[in-house]
Formats: C-alpha cells, structure tokens, sequence
C-alpha cells in the first residue's frame, strides 16, 4: 500500500457520475446485488474519475464518505465492507442496451466480470479508509468511458428499491433520445431484478409487482420522467417494452419539495436480522413506510415475546398482512398492544388494551414532551432507556449504541423504542 494518504474526497464528487454503459444493464449471475451495493459503487466510480489513472494504486476514500454520499448510514462500517465483498464475489454479465454496445475495439461477445478486482480496509489516524481496484476492462471504462448515462448521485440516493435505481440509470441514458431500447419482457426482468435467479412470471405480475412501482417512484423523485410503453399488434401484447423518457421542467422545485428517503430503515432491517435482500423484496412489494412499520412491530414482538421468533423473516411478512405459509409460534394469540407490554414489564397494573388512534395519540404526546426536555435530561432517559433493554435481554446492535451514544433520539432505530418506554415509565410509579 503507498504510504502517502489520498486525498478527501470533495463534495463537487458526489454531484454527478458517467456511468459506462457496461455498468447499467448488468445480471448478476451468482447471487443477487442489493440496492445499497449498487449505490455505493456508483459513488466509488464517481470518486475513481475524479482522480484518473492511478496507474497501479487503486483508489482510496474514508468509508464514512463513501456511504454518505451514497445516503446511506455513514456510521455502519461493518455493513460497508459487506457491500464491498459483495462486489467482489458477485459475478456480472452485461447486457447490451442496444446494438453495438460494445467496449472499444472488442468484437460483440458475451462478457463477465466482478465489479471490483480487490479491496483493501485500513486506518488513517482513527478514520476507517478503503482502497479499491477494478477489473482492467471496467477501470478503462470506468475513467474514460466511451459510451455513458449521466447518473445525478443525489437522485440514485434518495430511490429506494434496486428496481428503481436499474430503470433509473438506464432511462438516464436516453434523456437525449427520449425513448429507451425496445426490448422484450423477459429482457427487462433480471436486468431491473438484480438476479438472474428470479423465477421467470408472467409480464402483468412483473409489471405491477415491481415496474409500476419503480416508474412512479422516478417520477416522484428524479430529474426525470418516464412512461411505460407495451408494444401490442393487432391489439395483443407482443412482448416488447420500452420507456419513454422525458427531463422535468422545473428540476429545483420538484427536488426542494422532495423529501428524501429513510436510509436508516435498511439499518433497522440488518439491526433485526433481516438480510437486505429479502428487505429489498418486502420494500418493492409494500413500500419503505409499510415496511418501517412493520419492523418497529417486529422490535416489539421480540422485545416481549415469551419463547424466541426463530424466525423473524416470515413473522415480518405475517405482520404486512400477508398469509405466512406457517404461522409464527409467538402469532398463535394476539400479540399484546406494545404500551400494555411494557407496562407489565415494569410492574404496572395492567391496562386494557387501547385503540390504535388512541396509542398513535400517546406516543405523539410523549415525544412532543420528551422534545421538550432538556439535552441532559434526554441523555438520561437514554441511558434509563439502555439499561432496560439491557435488562430484557434486548440486543444492543452496533447502529442502536452508536445511536444511544450520540443522543440521536429521532432516529428510527432509536425512536420506536424511546417512546414507548418513555410513555410507560414516565407515569408509572
């Protein structure tokens, strides 16, 4: 490893990125490739061209930089070195978009490839750094790219499912054009998938399970908007799919009104055992707030369940309201409304079990007053807040700590916890 450090990394770095098209329409072969994997490799090769050719040095970046411009949680240090192994064992086929995609000067061929060739993790004074390489045919794109789409990385971070951001960068592509390739469903499926593994369904599925959403989902966040387009003969479907692709008008309106999307909720995800994978899968399906929902359920039942969920997966899906092929042991009864559960926790004498609205209600009121606290007392309500999880056998993930730590009680790994704890325990003796 050189010994002399590379620089930061600017801000001016995350604001756009020319993606090699050998980069967009890309099946991995082996495994699936999240959504977050591939966000942060964009923020990687974004990085990688601002500094050229390094010749054989590879590049460095402080892992927290890479991850915040990617809007992902710049604490989960773990969680980043994951993404990157994934980029190394994942096995990438590229796609052509369209006819003579093809790198310069190679012949039109089936071609292979691992998104990096190496990556090393080490400290500069008490920051965690990374340094990377890439394979030689992607590191000459990836600097000097003959074909590109201009990927905005603030867009691609604030889309939240891997379906969203494909379509995303690949309508980026034809912003000139104003229509994508036209290409059949069967195409578009493990490309927009992130999997060659995906079972082959049919199109109206597909469409509405994952293309509908991810269309509405550019439109509401990007610079750009795009329309499905089935191509039909004599009135039938041929199979055939394309986009069109229009740049929005008013871009710094629509993004000022934007709200960006909970990143930390893949965090709570991984903090609960859920693998990013089957959280992407759940996110296409219900959506991210359906989903936020559902995993603050979830810390709830673990928190008070009499004999573990083993598994925390399919007692999820059974909270979105889907019918889990088994039930979950501890769904056999009603689960018990989290403020009566903690009450008992602590001694309280039982209540009966509130409506909904009124629960919602409760909580308002508790963190409108808890907000109202001072810093120090807020600091001791969370330290109160980690003893009792502590000693309820609570698992204290590294995210949660962190979290608890920093007196950032407004973040959703730290949020769903407080309140209720602070609604019971305030007002019981």
């Amino acid at each position: 490893m050189p010994s002399r450090n590379p620089p930061t990394p600017s801000r001016e770095a995350g604001a756009t990125f020319n993606k090699p098209v050998s980069a967009l329409a890309i099946v991995p072969v082996n495994r699936s490739l999240t959504v977050t994997a591939r966000k942060v490799y964009n923020v990687m090769g974004r990085l990688a061209q601002s500094a050229g050719d390094t010749r054989e040095e590879g590049y460095a970046a402080p892992l927290h930089a890479i991850l915040q411009q990617s809007g992902t949680d710049s604490s989960a240090t773990a969680s980043a070195k994951r993404y990157l192994k994934e980029m190394m064992t994942t096995i990438i086929e590229w796609r052509q978009l369209s006819p003579g995609d093809v790198m310069p000067g190679e012949a039109e061929r089936e071609q292979v490839f691992t998104l990096l060739s190496q990556a090393d993790f080490y400290k500069v004074g008490r920051e965690n750094w990374v340094r990377w390489w890439y394979p030689p045919a992607i590191k000459r794109q990836m600097l000097d790219p003959d074909r590109w789409a201009q990927i905005n990385l603030e867009t691609v971070a604030r889309l939240g499912t891997y379906c969203t951001v494909a379509l995303y960068e690949i309508c980026a592509r034809y912003q000139a054009v104003g229509r994508t390739m036209r290409q059949d469903w069967t195409w578009w499926l493990p490309v927009l998938r992130g999997t060659d593994q995906s079972k082959l369904r049919e199109w109206r599925k597909f469409k509405n399970e994952f293309v509908a959403p991810a269309v509405r989902g550019i439109n509401e966040l990007s610079e750009i908007e795009v329309e499905l387009i089935e191509h039909r003969k004599n009135g039938k479907f041929t199979g055939e799919v394309q986009f069109l692709v229009r740049r929005k008008d008013q871009l710094a309106t629509a993004l000022q009104s934007t709200q960006p999307v909970d990143v930390t909720v893949q965090g709570r995800a991984l903090a609960l055992e859920i693998r990013e994978h089957d959280f992407d899968a759940l996110a296409e399906r219900y959506g991210d707030e359906a989903v936020a929902r559902a995993l603050d359920t979830l810390a709830q039942h673990l928190a008070s369940a009499r004999t573990p969920i083993v598994n925390r997966l399919a007692h999820l899906k059974w909270i979105l309201g889907g019918v889990a092929e088994k039930q979950p042991l501890s769904s056999a009864r009603a689960p018990m409304p989290a403020l009566t559960v903690l009450a008992a926790a602590h001694g309280a004498a039982p209540v009966a079990p509130p409506a909904a609205t009124l629960e919602q209600e409760k909580l308002a009121e508790a963190e409108q007053s808890f907000a109202a606290l001072a810093r120090e007392e807020q600091f001791r309500w969370l330290q109160r807040l980690r003893e009792d999880l502590v000693a309820r056998g609570v698992q204290l993930t590294p995210l949660l700590r962190s979290r608890l730590d920093a007196g950032q009680w407004q973040a959703p790994a730290v949020r769903s916890w407080l309140l209720r704890f602070y609604a019971v325990t305030r007002e019981t003796p």
